[in-house]
């Protein structure tokens, strides 16, 4: 695809009418006749210069970009020939309608965003099939240019479905094909009060979706949320895609102005501009007039008249063909009531080449362009953009108001204000109701709505982060299962069925805390006894480790990671040695598993900056030394053995005169990973010696010995002592296979594999550095795949294997970087230049190979390698440059010494070749 054009574009949304019925009736003719589809309009599109944009994920839909009108035009009246003149595989022939839309493209990253793409679309959702609509803006640019065998009909105005602004529409009528359709399936189509939006709805895709298909099931849905999560536009806008449903019309009843329940029936005549005047009481005159209609009937802030609720069911009852859609804070409690609960917007992403599809950064990007016309999101902007929509919680209400500040602030220092104060996200627009203008306004109205019990059961609950259990609630805030739906009827908790899990949403979870805050004695009963059960849990959890379930050890910490943290940083500050004894082992394992060295130094650290060096207490001692152990641990996987050793060392000499074997075995196996990196063999060995002895004289579990005996084997195994290796794996297997045991047992077999490597029993080392890895991914553990991945690339080159030793490589080179590892990456990168260089591509390999060596990391050693990274590479060098032409080779590596190794890694992971 060439370059896609910026400026002032037009864009050509196309999609096939009744498309779903076709699939369901011809699937297999349908594949074929999509084909067919597909040719039709890339040749139409490549006839007239236009540029097909990525998919969308919509199947039968097409979305092209022409640089001018004209062509857009032309393109689409050659396409709709086209298509009518094809024989179609189907019983029935593919009808398409198309719209065009012209305006400023807001081009990022490959793709384009904003209002102009969603209006075409919106166009197009009018149409019918064979016809083709276009805007008022397209028609301006193509008027006095309009293709030969084309003409153009004013259409009128016409409401779209985004319910902005209403859009000027003509229709392209092409010489020879049909140019009388129905009306158009416009807001105009149905009757309607639906009130027209400034802005476009953005970020609530999936939930109108489900929405619009639960409607299609049941004729009540409430949506549930707090203040500020968008309930009122979601439901706004499923009224709007819902028009061709209710040939009777869709209608806005609004009940936020309204103080008592006996006004609600007067609203719903007034929203239906109904003239009720027989003597009759209005109530049965409105049931009367409802019974033969097909409405959907919106209700909005239904939370403060919920004593009201029943005059649904009596409309529901007395008309079969009404729907009712309501908003509130809390359930209306009705039968054959559904809810559909509100989150957060999306505020995450992978990539950021995926930030702009995320729903939270869209609304982010929309707002701000009203506050400052012309704003960019800028590759800077992300990391700051994903602490505001964090500590927004995704709150639609809380991301506009930070985006509001973009004139004046940067992202970053707006995303420090909102770290720092709550009121910081209002606003002073006049036209903003005042339950609107600020989050604090939003949350004080919910707060009203709660009596004094409800208040100090849900202020308890903000000691939480990231979400609890049922059994955690009443363990730490005394909230029984009744409270907790008490509150998440009102919205103030969203609870997850399939997990057993709730969650405060972040700034009503900051609201609350501010007001349990205001009782100080309380508040700290509260941090007491929520650091208690979360490291007893976490504790509990270390046991796992050698209990047979790592796995589960894992899944139990990592889903409470934010309150064991809170738990593990409130014992710090307490100064409790105790308490945070508790819970470092379950810290460092996890930590270890899932490859986050730089935060494990970090955590470890605090203890280290916490606790008084020579304390007398002796909890607070052996805490901070097995803290400076593990910090050690995780220090000589950074490259920075050396450092790690002296803090790992002088805490095993203390913990050697205290009563905690299980904290001494930690601090043995640290410092005898930060010698393995420093090569210092016979020291590591002896090392693990003492472990493995201390492991069956003093610990209550096999385990502790037998999980040694994989350091220890490595050890022998690389001083060439191989009976012992073989013996030592022998012993550590019997009792790990037992366990069914992951994380030593991954190791061990890789250890088997590196054996049978070095006997020549290829097939048997491949087999074996498979079981290794598949054992640390079940496990999802991260060193343990990346190491035992280059061992099973190794030995398939060995094996002649070549595609297969590459795809092991990446493999590693993947869980490398997700860890950062430098060194790593660097040796690994340089085995897939050897493989390439055998394949014959040999400039490929020279360029990545003198990316390797010029950075200086690559002086450093893979632990499971003889020699240096950047002498191995040099010697792959040496040996391709005798292939080369000079000028060649000259060429390849000034290339590649130019190039970052993270481009070069990235590259590599993608599969794209450096190029030549």
């Amino acid at each position: 695809m060439n370059e896609l054009p910026d400026g002032v574009v037009t864009f050509l949304f196309t999609d096939v009418e009744g498309s779903t019925r076709m699939w369901e009736k011809s699937p297999n003719l349908m594949m074929r006749a999509l084909e067919q589809h597909d040719q039709v309009i890339d040749e139409a599109v490549a006839h007239n210069n236009g540029h097909s944009v990525k998919p969308r994920g919509e199947g039968d839909s097409r979305f092209v970009v022409f640089q001018t009108a004209r062509d857009a035009v032309a393109a689409t009246a050659e396409m709709q020939r086209q298509l009518a003149a094809t024989e179609w595989v189907t019983p029935t022939q593919l009808r398409v309608r198309a719209s065009l839309h012209s305006g400023t493209a807001d081009l990022q990253l490959g793709d384009y965003y904003g209002s102009v793409v969603n209006r075409a679309a919106r166009l197009r959702a009018i149409a019918h099939g064979g016809q083709t609509l276009i805007s008022g803006a397209t028609y301006e640019l193509v008027r006095d240019h309009i293709p030969e065998g084309v003409t153009i009909r004013d259409m009128g105005a016409h409401g779209l479905k985004d319910l902005t602004r209403p859009e000027h529409v003509f229709q392209l009528d092409v010489d020879g094909l049909d140019s009388d359709f129905p009306e158009l399936k416009s807001l105009d189509a149905v009757p309607n009060n639906l009130p027209q939006q400034l802005t476009e709805f953005v970020g609530r895709e999936q939930e109108l979706a489900e929405a619009k298909r639960l409607l299609g099931n049941m004729r009540l849905l409430t949506i549930l949320a707090p203040g500020g999560a968008g309930k009122t536009r979601l439901a706004i806008q499923i009224a709007a895609d819902s028009t061709g449903e209710y040939a009777d019309g869709v209608f806005f009843v609004g009940l936020s102005d309204i103080d008592s329940s006996d006004d609600i029936i007067q609203s719903v005549v007034e929203s239906l501009r109904l003239g009720l005047s027989s003597d009759e009481d209005l109530k049965s005159q409105l049931l009367k007039y409802l019974s033969n209609k097909r409405q959907l009937l919106v209700f909005d802030h239904f939370e403060h008249l919920t004593e009201g609720a029943p005059i649904i069911s009596e409309i529901l009852k007395a008309a079969p063909e009404i729907a009712v859609v309501a908003t509130s804070r809390s359930k209306l409690n009705l039968s054959g009531e559904t809810v559909l609960t509100l989150g957060g917007l999306e505020t995450s992403w992978t990539t950021p080449d995926t930030a702009l599809m995320t729903s939270g950064v869209n609304l982010f990007v929309e707002a701000a362009r009203r506050a400052k016309p012309g704003f960019v999101l800028e590759q800077d902007d992300l990391e700051p953009l994903s602490q505001i929509l964090r500590l927004t919680g995704g709150m639609p209400l809380g991301i506009l108001l930070a985006a509001a500040w973009v004139d004046m602030l940067s992202a970053r220092e707006i995303a420090a204000e909102i770290a720092k104060n709550l009121d910081f996200l209002e606003t002073e627009m006049l036209d903003v109701p005042d339950q609107q203008r600020s989050v604090r306004a939003v949350f004080d109205y919910s707060w009203n709505l709660l009596d004094p019990a409800e208040r100090e059961i849900f202020s308890s609950l903000s000691v939480f982060r990231g979400g609890f259990t049922r059994v955690a609630a009443e363990a730490v805030a005394g909230a029984s299962l009744r409270n907790l739906a008490t509150l998440a009827n009102k919205s103030l908790l969203m609870a997850n069925p399939d997990t057993g899990r709730y969650r405060v949403h972040e700034l009503l979870r900051q609201y609350a805390e501010a007001e349990m805050r205001k009782d100080e004695p309380r508040n700290d009963v509260f941090l007491e006894a929520h650091a208690e059960f979360y490291s007893g849990l976490t504790e509990e959890a270390f046991r796992l480790l050698y209990k047979s379930d790592q796995p589960l050890l894992i899944s139990t910490i990592e889903q409470d990671l934010d309150n064991i943290r809170m738990a593990w940083r409130h014992y710090l500050v307490t100064d409790n040695g105790v308490g945070s004894r508790r819970m470092i082992g379950g810290l460092w394992f996890v930590y270890e598993v899932r490859g986050w060295y730089p935060a494990a130094v970090l955590l470890f650290g605090e203890a280290l900056d916490a606790f008084e060096e020579n304390s007398d207490d002796e909890s607070t001692k052996v805490t901070r030394s097995l803290a400076a152990a593990l910090q050690g641990f995780f220090l000589a996987f950074q490259g920075q053995p050396e450092a790690g050793y002296v803090a790992a060392s002088n805490a095993a000499n203390t913990l050697r005169s205290a009563s905690d074997p299980e904290a001494l075995w930690l601090a043995l196996q640290s410092v005898a990973m930060t010698l393995l990196y420093m090569r210092r063999w016979e020291d590591h060995n002896k090392m693990m010696d003492e472990g493995i002895a201390l492991g069956d004289q003093k610990l209550d579990s096999p385990f502790w010995a037998a999980g040694l005996k994989s350091r220890r084997a490595f050890g022998a195994l690389v001083t060439g002592d191989i009976d012992t290796a073989k013996r030592l794996l022998l012993e550590g297997l019997e009792v790990c296979q037992q366990l069914d045991e992951h994380y030593y047992m991954s190791w061990m077999l890789g250890h088997q594999a590196r054996i049978a490597a070095r006997e020549g029993r290829l097939d048997d080392a491949i087999e074996m550095f498979g079981r290794s890895v598949e054992r640390a991914q079940d496990l999802g553990y991260l060193r343990g795949v990346q190491v035992s991945s280059v061992g099973l690339g190794e030995v398939n080159v060995a094996a002649g294997n070549l595609v297969e030793a590459e795809a092991s490589f990446i493999t590693s080179l993947a869980a490398a970087e997700q860890m950062s590892m430098i060194r790593e990456m660097l040796g690994i990168v340089a085995k897939c230049a050897q493989v390439r260089a055998v394949m014959g591509l040999n400039l490929d390999a020279v360029e990545m190979l003198a990316t390797v060596v010029a950075e200086p990391a690559s002086s450093q050693q893979l632990f499971t390698d003889d020699i240096p990274i950047d002498q191995f590479a040099t010697d792959t060098l040496s040996e391709i440059e005798k292939e080369l032409d000079p000028g060649d080779y000259s060429a390849a590596y000034g290339r590649g010494s130019a190039r970052s190794y993270g481009d070069l890694v990235k590259s590599v992971l993608a599969g794209a070749n450096p190029e030549n």
